[in-house]
């Protein structure tokens, strides 16, 4: 890239927050997490970084259309979908049903680690893998349960189980009801993910694996294997897309 300073607005529109970042080229100069984000929150941010001149939207949910508008007015917008060209070789049978964020944190970990097999963990509302090959090419990969969606279906499909947060545990074995939840949830969960970690292992040489989310950090201290935490995976992605967009 030129080394001219470019200002872009990357954003993250997930089922439970919406995550946001202004880059100064390759460099993260503001992030922010907002359980509701209004139009009023974006003035903000353009007051506070009127160089803004490119912006991205990624979004699982439905984009609240004022906010589209503004961004579309005030730079050149990119509504991140299965069109959208990106750095990666999308090889998904079906990409127009891909969630945009899977996409995202795809390219996120490709920037990070070209030229490399790479296994990306999101552990959100839903604990999302992904795989991208040391060729450059997307090739999918599964979507499982998060933490909170475990706990609530326990609850909700039984009469007497009680609602559960998660919390730190040593145990294997639990002694009452509570506590057996949390290390039903939590070791089941950690078990999944050593062994889905184990399988793309044993498959594809130099593996990276690469997680992120709401619960990574939580996870990551209970995984055993050689893990690279990237909290702004999502938005590093977006990032990447629109470098890739302003080169092509």
């Amino acid at each position: 890239m030129s080394n001219n300073k470019c200002f872009k607005l990357c954003i993250d529109f997930g089922n439970t927050r919406t995550k946001c970042a202004v880059f100064e080229n390759d460099d993260i100069v503001f992030t922010e997490a907002f359980e509701k984000f209004t139009l009023a929150e974006v003035k903000k941010i353009f007051k506070k970084f009127p160089e803004i001149s490119a912006s991205i939207v990624c979004s699982v949910i439905k984009t609240p259309k004022n906010i589209l508008a503004f961004l579309d007015d005030k730079t050149q917008l990119t509504e991140l979908n299965h069109q959208t060209k990106i750095p990666l070789k999308n090889k998904y049978a079906s990409p127009e049903t891909l969630g945009k964020d899977r996409l995202a944190v795809s390219c996120g970990a490709f920037s990070l680690f070209p030229k490399t097999n790479l296994l990306i963990i999101n552990c959100g509302t839903c604990i999302t893998f992904d795989f991208v090959n040391s060729k450059q090419e997307y090739l999918g990969g599964s979507i499982s349960l998060g933490l909170e969606m475990r706990f609530k279906a326990l609850h909700h499909f039984t009469q007497r189980l009680p609602l559960i947060s998660k919390k730190e545990i040593k145990q294997l074995i639990g002694t009452d009801t509570s506590s057996s939840i949390v290390t039903g949830v939590i070791n089941g969960t950690v078990a999944e993910l050593e062994g889905i970690i184990k399988n793309y292992e044993a498959k594809y040489s130099g593996l990276q694996i690469v997680i992120t989310g709401g619960d990574a950090d939580f996870l990551k201290k209970h995984l055993k294997n050689r893990i690279f935490a990237a909290p702004n995976l999502t938005l590093i992605g977006l990032n990447s897309i629109l470098n890739h967009l302003q080169i092509h």
